[in-house]
C-alpha cells in the first residue's frame, strides 16, 4: 500500500464532501492507495451518503463517529486505520486533479529528511497560496496545469504547512505520534504538529508542481465570531504553553518573506534565464497574499501602540503601504535592471518582521498614465470615490447600488476593492459606463496626482476608511452610517473613535435607519440625511418580464411558497422558521443565500424538514424567477439592536414584485406600508396562512417601490450637496 488518504467529514455534504470524494475517485489510483473516510457525527445526510458511497465503492474504508471528535480526534481515527507508507490528510473542502498523489508524495523517495509535504493551492494563510486569475472549482485543473509544468521538481522548505492537504510519512508518525486532541474542535493542531516534526529533525516541504483546490475554511468560517475568537485564544494559549513560543502574524510573514527572498536570489543571480523567469512568476503569484499578511502585522502593531497610549493618528497611514509600493514598483513592474538592483538591496537588509524597506519613490508613471487615460477628461466631470467595503461583484448591496446610481446620473465613480471575495481586479476596470472598480492599494495612492479636489466627493462607507481622508483629494466628505457599529470586526474603542471623527469631519452624514439617526450627537443632526435602502431600476425592469419557474421549484407548482433571500446569519430567527415549517406542512419554505457566522447548524436543523429548501447565494438578477414564484415574502429577523438598525434591501425588492411581506417587529420594517408585522411565532404563522394581496394592492406596492429607487436616493444626496450640475 503506497498511501492512505484520510478525509474527515462534518456536515456540508453537497457543498464540500460529495465533490471532494468524487474528485478523489476520478483522479486517484485506488488499486495502489487506499481511501479512508471518517465522519464526525454529521446531521445533514452525510452519514447516509457515505454508506451508499461505500456500497458503490466497497474498497473504501469508512468510520462513523457517534460524536464530533474535532479535527485532531477524527483524523487520528483515520491515521490509526491507515496501512500506507504515507498518510495524506485531506480536508473535505478540497478538490484534487489527475496525477496529484504521485506528485505530492514523490519527494519522500528523493529526500529522506523530508517528513511532511504540502501542495500549492488557491486558499491558504501561508506561502502555499498562489493568486492565479480565474481559478475556481470548475477551472482549476485547466488553469493550473501550465504552472505545474513550468515548475516541475521545484520545492522549498518551510516552518509550517496548511493541513488542508498534507502528506505525512509513516516515519514521522512512528517518531512523534498523532495529532494532539487537546486542541478540541480544531485550530493550532497543525502548527503544533509542524513544530513537533521539525524538533524531531524532519524537514517540511512545499512542492510547486502539485496543486490542490481549496474552498477554504468552510467549517470554521461558519462559526459565530465570538465562538471562533474564544476557540482561537484558547488554543493559542495552549500552543504557547506547550512549545514556549509566541504565535504571531509576524512569524508567518517572516517565513513567507524567506520564500520570496529565495526566489528573488534565483532571479538576481544571473541573466534572464528560464529559471529566473519562473522564479519571478512564483513571486508575482504570492505577493498579494503576502501584502495582506503585512497589513495584519501592521494592524496588530497599531493595536499594541494604541493600548500603550499612542494617539489614534497612527492609523492614518500604514508604513507597509510605502514599503510594499517600493517592492511592487521595482521588482514586479520594473525593468530587469531595476529588479536586479533593488533585489540586491533588499536581500542584504532582510527585516526581522519581513519588512521590505526602501527609499520613497514616485508613483509608477506607467500605471498613473493608464488610470488617467481610462478615466478620460477629468476636468469636465464630477467624481465620487467609494472606498473598499464589499467586493463590487459580491451580492449587490448598498455600497455597490449607490455607486451604480451615481454613475447612472452622470458622475464618474471610482469604487475601491481589496479583492476579498469575488473581485479579481488587477488595477482598474470599467464595469459599467462611468463606473470604475479599482484595486484600492494600487490606485488610491495615485489619485492625489490625478484628481482635482474641487471636483471630488469622497463617499466614505465604514469608519475604518477614515485613513483615506488624510491623503485623498476631495471638496465634500459624505459619511454613510449604514449599520450598527458592532458589526465591524474591530475593537469597539477604535471603531467608536473613528466613527466620532467621521461624524465631525463630514459635510453630509447619510443614515440608513431612524435608530442610527437617533444615536447622532445633537450638534450633527442638521448635517444628517436619513437615507434608507432601496431597489434598483434594473431589478424592477427584470421583474416586469415574466420568467419560467425555476426547475428546482417546479415540484411545488400547486403548493404555496414562502420565500426569503439574503445572508443566513445569527440574526435570522431559525426557531421561528422551524415553527412555521412545522405548522404549515402544506406550504413550502424556500431560503436562498450564503451561510455566515456559524448559522450552518441552525440551517441544517431547519432543512431536515421535507417542506424546506435551501439554495446557495445567487446573482441579484438570478433571484427574479424565484421571487416571481414566491406567493409571499418573509423577513424573519430576530428583533435586537442590530436588526432594529437595519433597512433591508430585500424589503424594497419584495415590494417591487408586488408580493405580500410578513416580517418580525423590527423597527424599519414597521415603518413601511404593505408590510404585515407579526408580534410572535403564532401570529407569524397566522399571517403567512392568511396573507394575499389584491391586484390593486399589489400595484400600490410596486408603485411604492418604484418611488424608492437607488437613483432617487443618489438624487437626494446630490440635492443636499447642491450638486445640480453633473
Amino acid at each position: 500500500m503506497d498511501a492512505s488518504i484520510v478525509v474527515l467529514t462534518y456536515n456540508n455534504l453537497n457543498e464540500t464532501t460529495a465533490p471532494c470524494l468524487e474528485s478523489i475517485i476520478a483522479n486517484t489510483d485506488l488499486t495502489r492507495n487506499e481511501l479512508i473516510v471518517v465522519d464526525n457525527a454529521s446531521a445533514d445526510g452525510t452519514r447516509e451518503y457515505l454508506l451508499e458511497f461505500q456500497r458503490k465503492y466497497p474498497f473504501i474504508h469508512l468510520r462513523l463517529n457517534e460524536t464530533n471528535k474535532g479535527y485532531a480526534g477524527g483524523n487520528n481515527d483515520g491515521m490509526k486505520m491507515a496501512r500506507g507508507e504515507v498518510v495524506v490528510l485531506l480536508n473535505n473542502d478540497t478538490l484534487v486533479p489527475p496525477g496529484w498523489l504521485p506528485r505530492l508524495t514523490r519527494l519522500f523517495t528523493e529526500n529522506k529528511q523530508i517528513g511532511l509535504i504540502g501542495p500549492v493551492t488557491n486558499s491558504a494563510g501561508n506561502e502555499q497560496r498562489l493568486e492565479l486569475d480565474g481559478v475556481n472549482e470548475n477551472t482549476y485543473e485547466e488553469i493550473t496545469s501550465a504552472y505545474i509544468q513550468r515548475h516541475q521538481g521545484v520545492w522549498f522548505a518551510t516552518e509550517r504547512l496548511g493541513f488542508y492537504c498534507v502528506a505525512v510519512h509513516r516515519r514521522v508518525i512512528e517518531k512523534i505520534g498523532y495529532l494532539d486532541e487537546g486542541f478540541g474542535l480544531g485550530m493550532f493542531e497543525d502548527d503544533d504538529y509542524c513544530v513537533r516534526a521539525r524538533r524531531a529533525g524532519f524537514v517540511l516541504a512545499v512542492i510547486e508542481d502539485c496543486f490542490v483546490y481549496h474552498k477554504g475554511s468552510v467549517s470554521f468560517g461558519k462559526l459565530a465570531t465570538q465562538k471562533y475568537k474564544a476557540l482561537f485564544e484558547r488554543n493559542k494559549a495552549l500552543y504557547t504553553k506547550k512549545h514556549d513560543v509566541t504565535w504571531s502574524f509576524s512569524e508567518i510573514a517572516l517565513s513567507y518573506w524567506e520564500k520570496l527572498d529565495k526566489d528573488l536570489r534565483v532571479m538576481f543571480e544571473g541573466p534572464r534565464t528560464p529559471e529566473a523567469v519562473a522564479a519571478l512568476e512564483r513571486i508575482e503569484l504570492r505577493w498579494e497574499n503576502f501584502r495582506h499578511l503585512l497589513v495584519q502585522v501592521h494592524s496588530a502593531e497599531v493595536s499594541n501602540q494604541i493600548s500603550g497610549g499612542q494617539p489614534p493618528a497612527v492609523l492614518a497611514r500604514s508604513k507597509w503601504q510605502t514599503r510594499w509600493f517600493n517592492f511592487r514598483r521595482n521588482v514586479l513592474r520594473g525593468t530587469w535592471r531595476e529588479r536586479v538592483r533593488y533585489g540586491r538591496y533588499i536581500a542584504s537588509r532582510l527585516a526581522i518582521r519581513a519588512g521590505v524597506k526602501g527609499a520613497e519613490s514616485d508613483p509608477s508613471k506607467e500605471l498613473m498614465e493608464k488610470v488617467r487615460r481610462t478615466l478620460g477628461n477629468l476636468e469636465q466631470r464630477r467624481v465620487v470615490i467609494f472606498p473598499a467595503t464589499i467586493d463590487y461583484s459580491y451580492m449587490r448591496q448598498r455600497p455597490q447600488s449607490l455607486a451604480k446610481a451615481f454613475a447612472d446620473m452622470g458622475f464618474l465613480v471610482i469604487y475601491g476593492t481589496l479583492n476579498h471575495t469575488t473581485d479579481k481586479v488587477k488595477d482598474i476596470e470599467e464595469v459599467s459606463p462611468g463606473l470604475f472598480v479599482v484595486q484600492e492599494w494600487d490606485i488610491f495612492p495615485l489619485l492625489p496626482h490625478i484628481l482635482e479636489p474641487g471636483n471630488v466627493i469622497y463617499y466614505c462607507l465604514w469608519p475604518n476608511n477614515l485613513r483615506h481622508v488624510e491623503y485623498l483629494p476631495y471638496s465634500r466628505l459624505v459619511y454613510d452610517y449604514m449599520d450598527d457599529l458592532c458589526l465591524l470586526d474591530l475593537p469597539s474603542e477604535q471603531v467608536e473613535a473613528m466613527h466620532d471623527e467621521m461624524l465631525q469631519r463630514a459635510d453630509l452624514i447619510t443614515v440608513s435607519a431612524q435608530r442610527l439617526y437617533d444615536t447622532l450627537p445633537a450638534d450633527r443632526r442638521d448635517a444628517a440625511l436619513i437615507l434608507p435602502n432601496a431597489v434598483g431600476e434594473e431589478f424592477i425592469a427584470a421583474l416586469a418580464v415574466p420568467q419560467a419557474v425555476p426547475e428546482a421549484l417546479k415540484d411545488f407548482e400547486r403548493r404555496p411558497v414562502s420565500g426569503y433571500y439574503g445572508a443566513l446569519a445569527p440574526w435570522i430567527d431559525f426557531e421561528l422558521l422551524e415553527h412555521l415549517a412545522d405548522s404549515l406542512p402544506d406550504h413550502v419554505l424556500v431560503i436562498i443565500g450564503p451561510v455566515l457566522d456559524g448559522a450552518d447548524e441552525s440551517l441544517n436543523s431547519l432543512c431536515t424538514r421535507a417542506n424546506v429548501r435551501h439554495f446557495p447565494a445567487m446573482e441579484q438578477l438570478d433571484l427574479v424567477p424565484y421571487l416571481q414564484r414566491f406567493d409571499l415574502c418573509l423577513i424573519p429577523f430576530v428583533v435586537n439592536q442590530i436588526t432594529n438598525s437595519v433597512s433591508p434591501v430585500k424589503l424594497y425588492e419584495y415590494l417591487a414584485a408586488g408580493k405580500p411581506v410578513i416580517a418580525t417587529a423590527t423597527e424599519e420594517c414597521g415603518r413601511i406600508p404593505f408590510v404585515k408585522i407579526a408580534v410572535d411565532k403564532d401570529d407569524f404563522v397566522t399571517l403567512v396562512r392568511s396573507s394575499s394581496l389584491l391586484e390593486a394592492e399589489a400595484a400600490e406596492s410596486r408603485a411604492y417601490a418604484a418611488s424608492h429607487t437607488w437613483s432617487a436616493r443618489a438624487a437626494e444626496v446630490a440635492s443636499r450637496l447642491k450638486l445640480d450640475s453633473y
